[in-house]
């Protein structure tokens, strides 16, 4: 790279790196409340809700990192506009063009790194966490409980008003069970608390009332007032420890994820044309990882498709402050991500390729980028 590519990518580095911790400070405060309600409300320690921090990072930086490209962009376009340093650069038969070779090698090493870190860390770090938060339901598993919300564990169906997290009371209870026989028996009480066990939930419930029917046509209906009750409501631990072994789509790297592909590529080889409905399925599931694959791909890449983009509209705006620059970028952050999450919503329904759908708003920013470019070298 000459002076020139180091000039002007020295230019992006400070604004890249003031752009990164703002956008992730922004995205980590909308965490941070989760996870305060974890350690206050929760009772969870501090070293786990801690893990759960760092555990979502990986998935923050994956974002904010193409993003802060383009507040580089434009706040250093916008300098070196605002201070006619690109207008003595194209006295010299320097075009903008040719301004560009140096952020977009800086892009292209982003795009390698992000993909690298997309395809080891982040996977790793998704899984982890994962893995943690099934370990805080089996340390707490009172937690499953949420007031205001109707949980369904097993046959039972239930609802509290009024839970506080810290010392598991409960209030205002309402408890269905399903009985073998097929009876309903519902269950209500004023107030209780919730007791851990290693495989149960244990509800000791007072001042409250039970109703079931009774008969061979349940023609009966029977009411029962207690004083204290104790209803314990198994928990399948079972299934939570295959889960552990399992990894979901954003839990694997692309070449697990086509390993997938390819296997229910031989499953719709073996079933043919005898269960069609399977058939459907699969290919739906297949178009659903093939996105997975793109993304780790496509998000990266959009620090290129944003300095191309970037660079002309800085240039003409002429605004080189931060603010400036942020504001810009989260029109362009909206436009790429309103295309990014409808082309996801398409594809996994299997409407439209996952190539197209990842793809477009790289392409699509590209293509507006390159024409700016070449409407501001005639001007």
């Amino acid at each position: 790279m000459t002076k020139l590519d180091d000039y002007v990518v020295k230019e992006h580095l400070l604004p890249f790196l003031g752009g990164f911790m703002v956008l992730t400070v922004i995205m980590i405060l909308d965490r941070v409340f989760d996870l305060l309600d974890l350690f206050l409300r929760k009772g969870i320690k501090f070293l786990i809700v801690l893990k759960v921090f760092l555990y979502s990072l990986p998935f923050i930086f994956a974002l904010t990192i193409p993003m802060a490209v383009l507040i580089a962009t434009l706040m250093a376009f916008g300098r070196l506009s605002q201070d006619f340093e690109i207008l003595a650069m194209k006295s010299f038969g320097i075009s903008l063009k040719r301004i560009l070779l140096g952020p977009i090698v800086f892009g292209f090493l982003i795009f390698v790194l992000m993909s690298i870190f997309n395809n080891t860390v982040l996977p790793e770090s998704n899984h982890r966490l994962k893995n943690l938060l099934i370990d805080i339901h089996e340390k707490k598993p009172t937690a499953q409980i949420r007031e205001g919300v109707f949980t369904n564990i097993e046959n039972f169906l239930i609802y509290v008003r009024r839970k506080n997290e810290r010392t598991s009371e409960i209030k205002d209870v309402m408890i269905q069970q399903v009985l073998p026989d097929g009876r309903v028996r519902t269950i209500f009480a004023k107030k209780g608390r919730l007791v851990s066990d290693t495989n149960k939930l244990v509800f000791v419930l007072e001042n409250g009332e039970i109703h079931e029917t009774e008969g061979a046509k349940q023609e009966q209906y029977r009411i029962v007032k207690f004083k204290e009750q104790v209803i314990s409501v198994p928990v399948n631990y079972k299934l939570i420890m295959h889960e552990r072994q399992y990894r979901g789509d954003r839990e694997m790297s692309a070449s697990q994820l086509y390993e997938r592909i390819v296997g229910l590529k031989n499953e719709i080889k073996r079933f043919g044309k005898t269960d069609p409905g399977k058939v459907k399925f699969m290919k739906k599931r297949i178009s659903q990882l093939w996105v997975e694959i793109h993304k780790k791909f496509s998000i990266p890449f959009a620090a290129i498709a944003f300095i191309l983009m970037g660079a002309p509209i800085a240039v003409m705006t002429r605004k080189s402050g931060f603010s400036a620059a942020f504001g810009f970028s989260f029109l362009l952050f909206m436009f790429y991500y309103i295309f990014l999450v409808g082309g996801e919503e398409l594809a996994d329904r299997a409407i439209i390729p996952p190539l197209v759908a990842m793809w477009f708003p790289n392409i699509l920013f590209i293509g507006i980028g390159l024409y700016l470019l070449k409407r501001e070298e005639k001007v």
